[in-house]
């Protein structure tokens, strides 16, 4: 793979009106880049949603997650980003949402998040520096390398430390040839969640989702770098 450009901090801004949604989407889950496919973070903008604008872009997510898992999310993160590209298309979005409020996949946890970190960091960690992304949603594959890019740089440009979420193989498999290896923190299992809100997940928990747990800066300081050999985790398409 070619080397990783230099990341341009992404735009801050909110767009005035999201296009049509594409026929067919996909969660990030599943659309996972082809080796040696350019990652060219210029040629796609990032944009935060508020108010009104984030209309759009649930129903973006919502149908990405229907089709990959027949998922039907109905609750959605307090801040809302879109990737769009340079004809303005929508091609991906994400939520964040900061650790100064309970987190969802902490439902996943034993342990606070910070103590989780704390206890593979070796140091105390204070939680106003970890963020967690979820919503992860591409309408295809190319766009995949770029939003993860755009977003390692927008949380490096925050201020984050430390960013957690949970994904399924094919998830890791994006990570993984960019040359960011998550620490993998334990399963995400459906009955850790309210017995009420399983059957909404639709076949999601059959991917087997995990908790992850990532360094910003060192994200950051890696999609600088030559990628490394490709890799897959077993069981997803390469």
């Amino acid at each position: 793979m070619p080397s990783h450009p230099a990341a341009r901090l992404p735009t801050i801004d909110t767009p005035p009106a999201l296009p049509t949604l594409p026929p067919t989407l996909r969660s990030v889950e599943h659309a996972v880049p082809a080796a040696g496919e350019a990652a060219d973070q210029s040629r796609f903008e990032l944009f935060e949603h508020l108010g009104g604008n984030r209309a759009t872009v649930e129903a973006f997510i919502s149908q990405c997650f229907a089709e990959s898992f027949g998922s039907r999310i109905e609750a959605f993160m307090p801040r809302l980003f879109s990737v769009r590209n340079e004809a303005g298309d929508l091609c991906g979005a994400f939520g964040l949402r900061s650790a100064s409020r309970n987190l969802f996949l902490e439902q996943y946890l034993d342990a606070p998040i910070e103590k989780v970190i704390a206890a593979r960091a070796g140091k105390r960690i204070e939680r106003h520096v970890i963020v967690e992304v979820g919503h992860f949603s591409g309408a295809f594959p190319g766009a995949v390398r770029a939003m993860i890019g755009l977003l390692t740089a927008r949380l490096h440009q925050e201020g984050y430390e430390w960013v957690v979420f949970t994904g399924t193989t094919g998830l890791r498999n994006a990570f993984c040839r960019l040359g960011l290896f998550p620490i993998d923190i334990q399963a995400a299992t459906a009955d850790r969640i309210p017995a009420d809100e399983r059957a909404a997940w639709g076949r999601y928990y059959d991917h087997a989702p995990r908790v992850l747990v990532g360094n910003v800066q060192a994200g950051y300081r890696a999609m600088r770098l030559p990628a490394p050999p490709r890799c897959c985790l077993a069981g997803e398409p390469a």
